[in-house]
C-alpha cells in the first residue's frame, strides 16, 4: 500500500475528521456532563474512580488526531474502491 496524496486521501480526512469532531460533540454535550456529576458524588463518599477530564482528553486525541490521520490513510484505497 502505497501512502498518496490525492483528492480520495483528503476526502477521507475531512470525513473522518467529521466523525471525530461529532464524536467529541456527543461526548461533551450528553456523556461528559454525567460522568462529572457522578464522579463528584462519588468523591464524597471516597469511592472515586478516573477524573472524567482525563478521558476527555483521550477522546480529543482520537477524534482530533487519529481518527482523521486514518482517513487520510486509509482513504485513498478505500475510495477508490467504492467510488471506482
Amino acid at each position: 500500500m502505497q501512502l498518496t496524496f490525492s483528492l480520495y486521501s483528503i476526502a477521507g480526512l475531512l470525513i473522518m475528521l467529521g466523525i471525530g469532531l461529532v464524536y467529541l460533540g456527543i461526548y461533551q454535550r450528553w456523556i461528559y456532563p454525567l460522568k462529572r456529576q457522578r464522579h463528584e458524588k462519588a468523591k464524597v463518599t471516597g469511592s472515586h474512580g478516573r477524573d472524567p477530564a482525563l478521558m476527555i482528553i483521550v477522546i480529543k486525541i482520537i477524534g482530533l488526531l487519529v481518527l482523521p490521520a486514518l482517513g487520510f490513510v486509509f482513504g485513498s484505497p478505500l475510495l477508490s474502491a467504492l467510488i471506482g
